[in-house]
């Protein structure tokens, strides 16, 4: 039978994780994280405050001592912090002295081009490496703000799977409950035709063996009609014969007469050498076996109504049908009253799932849930908005830097060159220089914001990643929760030893609910299904019909005496013997034909009877065409119709013994196993009816188990939070935190190569003076080296 399908509603898609660049940085932050706090989750002291149900006892050292990596780490940023604001407010200082490269001038080396191509390429590699921490952080600061935007979207959408699961259950369960009219509706069309299907079950039970009978009395019957009309064959073409035989010794004897006279008349001139009186027939056709008797037996059988009782035994069979719709009309109705009884008693199993219709009390919370968030969506995206902005600042003051140096990588090796003086330098080169010192600036000035800011976004971010993220996605999460708290008795609800962590490892697997909170504890299916005693009473019922097959009448008493009479009638014993040796003789004693040529001899010789002769010659050899015609065929057409009868004779004793057999047989059958094909084919008849029920709770209880509310889309729900809280949010937010603090440590680097190498494109105030290529002497404004003396005024 086929029963109705469970309906398949439609999800909307699940959040998306990471994937491309962001999965790959992400990773990168997992790593650095990891390295960071070493300690395993869950902390020791946080088992023993759930244990002891006390959060007093929880010594601030064991949770230093927890977040020891992390303590490290922010101790190194504080230490930054300060440093890189004390060494930014001496290097202010010493430059504006005249210290820390402050004074205008650069001594000249042999090696200073080399030094100079060296700061450069390392200023220029450098700063790429801050602005690909800071491209990530534009990039995480944009992922951030489309995470948070789109988490209501995820939400809802989320919600909105769950409460699409949560329906889909009550329509399932009245889907497999109202299924059950499709068994009780094939058992009601079974019952209301119980005479075609219970009376033609027993029907082929017997009719298989009776209709063999009265196949072997009808050939019986087509046999004896065979073998009449064989006799009457024979006798019609033995009168034919005879007459004809007749026919033929009037005409032989009439001309014998004439040419006897003849011969007389001609005297001793006309003698023969073949006596006339051969001309006589030799064959005798007069006498064959008398068929009168056995044909009278034949024809008083076949007139005795045997015909007529194959149809009424036809019939009788046909109607078996009919008789059992009759007999059965009282059981009927009781069986459809029992079938009402059934279809209410599973009705009543729908009433008893009283969990199904407290799933609908859920929707409340789901509805609580998405008003709560959307009234609070356009604070917090207002807020986020906020939060973009200060990321895009931070970012830009980044990008500051990173422009400043480029500029001054840029503008560099435009305007400098290696021959010109230092105090002669361009406006591009001096530029350059300026951009460095720019970005010195910018460096200093915020690199303690920056710092701050990662050192607080590292904190939240990262302890809520090695706290929460990362046992959530390794299932460390639930085991924690498995063994500090008791879900059967938060859910009210006997799981037998079933857990958070075995209840989602189902749900991944998209398992039933039935099988993945283990309600064959709560709910025994074989006794909300047990039809036991309404089956029984079907089957009593059905059981004490009394059904009577009439009896099938093949042939009467007198019938079967004719049948004796015909096999001891001797039918099969006709003595031919007579015919057969008259047909070995020739037809005349002599042949006419050779006694008409010598009648015509005898008419050359003697013209005086030539005529006579000459005519009687012909009428010689037109009696022997007629006889090689007409009579010889007729012969043959007798011999013929008695090699039939024989054949068919010989052969009717044995088909009249064998029907006698089958009738006896037969009507043994029907006597003795009528009544157990009965009783066996309603035993078979309701093993159907029952099978139908039989069926259909197998399969309501596959569906229940098996098939219904399959909770991979609640797996899917915690997956998708998952992917929006740490993959799409926190991800976001620790890689943001790491691409500033990437960018700030790489500000050291940057500080350092930029002062340095600013010197070599800006405009110095005094220089070195080169004699040659070998030997240089460093002149400055206020050397009194190698000067004639004389007075010099003072500035």
């Amino acid at each position: 039978m086929e029963y109705g399908n469970l309906s398949n509603p439609s999800y909307s898609p699940a959040a998306a994780p990471n994937t491309g660049p962001m999965e790959v940085f992400s990773s990168m932050v997992h790593s650095y994280l990891d390295l960071v706090q070493r300690n395993a989750f869950p902390p020791e002291f946080l088992k023993e405050a759930l244990k002891m149900q006390s959060f007093r006892h929880i010594q601030s050292k064991e949770v230093l001592m927890y977040e020891l990596g992390y303590l490290v780490a922010l101790a190194i940023g504080v230490v930054f912090f300060i440093m890189m604001t004390l060494v930014g407010l001496f290097f202010a200082c010493c430059r504006c002295c005249g210290n820390c490269g402050g004074r205008m001038y650069q001594k000249q080396t042999k090696n200073i081009n080399c030094k100079r191509r060296f700061l450069y390429f390392f200023l220029f590699i450098i700063t790429l490496v801050i602005l690909a921490g800071d491209i990530c952080a534009f990039y995480s600061n944009s992922k951030i703000d489309q995470a948070v935007n789109s988490t209501f979207k995820s939400f809802n959408d989320t919600v909105k799977n769950l409460k699409t699961y949560v329906n889909s259950i009550p329509k399932d369960v009245d889907i497999i409950i109202n299924s059950s009219s499709i068994p009780i509706d094939k058992a009601n069309i079974s019952i209301i035709g119980i005479g075609p299907v219970l009376g033609g079950m027993i029907k082929s039970g017997i009719e298989m063996e009776a209709n063999k009978t009265l196949d072997t009395i009808q050939g019986t019957v087509n046999d004896l009609n065979s073998t009449a009309k064989a006799i009457r064959t024979v006798n019609e073409s033995f009168v034919i014969l005879q007459t004809t035989t007749q026919q033929v010794v009037q005409n032989l004897t009439r001309i014998r007469t004439e040419i006897n006279q003849t011969l007389n008349s001609c005297g001793n001139t006309c003698a023969t050498s073949t006596s006339v009186n051969d001309l006589t027939l030799d064959a005798d056709f007069k006498n064959i076996p008398d068929f009168t008797n056995q044909l009278k037996t034949i024809n008083d059988f076949l007139n005795s109504g045997v015909e007529g009782n194959i149809q009424t035994a036809r019939q009788t069979l046909n109607d078996i049908p009919q008789t059992v719709e009759n007999q059965t009309k009282s059981s009927v109705q009781k069986v459809q009253d029992l079938l009402l009884k059934i279809k209410v008693k599973i009705q009543d199993v729908r009433k008893d799932f009283s969990i199904v219709d407290q799933l609908n009390r859920v929707n409340y919370y789901f509805d609580t849930a998405t008003n709560g968030s959307s009234q609070y969506e356009p604070d917090v995206k207002k807020y986020e908005y906020y939060r973009w902005i200060v990321g895009l600042c931070l970012s830009s003051i980044i990008l500051l830097v990173v422009v400043c140096n480029l500029f001054g990588l840029l503008l560099g090796p435009c305007g400098h060159k290696a021959n010109k003086d230092p105090t002669e330098r361009g406006c591009a080169s001096n530029s350059a220089g300026d951009f460095f010192m720019a970005g010195v600036g910018f460096s200093f000035l915020f690199a303690w914001l920056l710092i701050l800011v990662t050192a607080v976004l590292f904190l939240v971010g990262g302890n809520v990643y090695t706290s929460i993220c990362k046992p959530w996605r390794s299932q460390q999460l639930y085991q924690f929760v498995d063994e500090n708290f008791n879900l059967s008795k938060e859910l009210n609800m006997d799981l037998n030893n079933r857990n958070l962590t075995t209840l989602y490892r189902d749900c991944r697997k998209d398992e039933s609910l039935w099988s993945t909170l283990n309600l064959n504890s709560m709910y025994n299916l074989d006794n909300y299904f047990n039809i036991s005693e309404y089956t029984g009473e079907v089957n009593s019922t059905l059981n004490n019909t009394n059904i009577n097959i009439s009896n099938v009448t093949f042939l009467s008493k007198s019938q079967r005496e004719e049948i004796n009479n015909m096999m001891t009638s001797g039918i099969d014993t006709f003595n031919f013997s007579d015919f057969n040796q008259q047909m070995s003789k020739g037809i005349t004693k002599t042949n006419l034909t050779s006694f008409a040529v010598q009648l015509e001899k005898l008419a050359e010789r003697n013209t005086s009877h030539q005529a006579e002769l000459e005519a009687e010659a012909n009428s010689l050899r037109s009696l022997q065409n007629s006889i090689n015609t007409v009579m010889v065929p007729q012969i043959q057409q007798v011999n013929t119709s008695i090699l039939d009868l024989q054949a068919k004779a010989r052969r009717l004793t044995t088909s009249l013994n064998e029907t006698l057999k089958s009738i006896n047989d037969t009507e043994t059958f029907m006597n003795n196993k009528v009544a157990g094909i009965i009783l066996n084919e309603i035993w078979k008849y309701l093993n159907t009816i029952v099978g139908y029920f039989q069926s259909y709770i197998d399969w309501t209880k596959k569906m229940l188990t098996q098939n219904l509310a399959r909770c991979g889309p609640l797996a899917n729900a915690i997956d998708s939070a998952e992917v929006v809280a740490c993959q799409h949010i926190v991800d976001s937010l620790n890689a943001f935190w790491f691409s500033l603090g990437w960018c700030t440590i790489f500000f050291i680097p940057s500080i350092i190569l930029a002062v340095k190498l600013a010197k070599h494109y800006r405009r110095m105030k005094s220089s070195d003076v080169f004699e040659n290529s070998n030997d240089h002497m460093e002149m400055t404004s206020t050397s009194q080296q190698f000067l004639i003396p004389r007075v010099t005024a003072k500035s």
